[in-house]
């Protein structure tokens, strides 16, 4: 997991606009959704060779309502930034908006609106 500490509430070049804090994150819930449906296929490509208990089932349908609930999230920001995007002006901190997120690459999207693509090795799954 990329952990970081919360940026410092001095340092040079974290605020940004409303309108591009909203962008930022509707990226970053839109790329999350596309991982989820990919995983969902990838699973639904497997079941056939493994049988699903009750509680995998179960798990999975969490999974389903991850994904519809991340899609539903950005639809809202995106028409939330459609609708006041330039009715707000003020610029946002980002270092307090990120206080207790653990996740640097969500940070750096709120920052920049890019993230660096974490080293992903075959093989690897981090589960927690």
């Amino acid at each position: 997991m990329d952990v970081v500490h919360p940026l410092p509430h001095t340092m040079a070049g974290t605020e940004r606009s409303v309108s591009e804090v909203v962008d930022h994150l509707v990226g970053l819930l839109d790329e999350t959704c596309q991982d989820f449906m990919g995983v969902q296929r990838v699973v639904g490509e497997n079941m056939d060779a493994a049988p699903l208990s009750d509680a995998d089932v179960q798990a999975l349908q969490k999974l389903d309502s991850a994904t519809q609930t991340v899609e539903a999230v950005s639809t809202i920001l995106r028409n939330l930034g459609a609708s006041y995007g330039q009715q707000v002006e003020q610029p946002l901190d980002i270092a307090v908006l990120s206080r207790g997120v653990k996740l640097s690459h969500v940070i750096q999207v709120l920052q920049d609106g890019t993230q660096v693509d974490p080293a992903c090795h075959s093989g690897e799954v981090d589960l927690f």
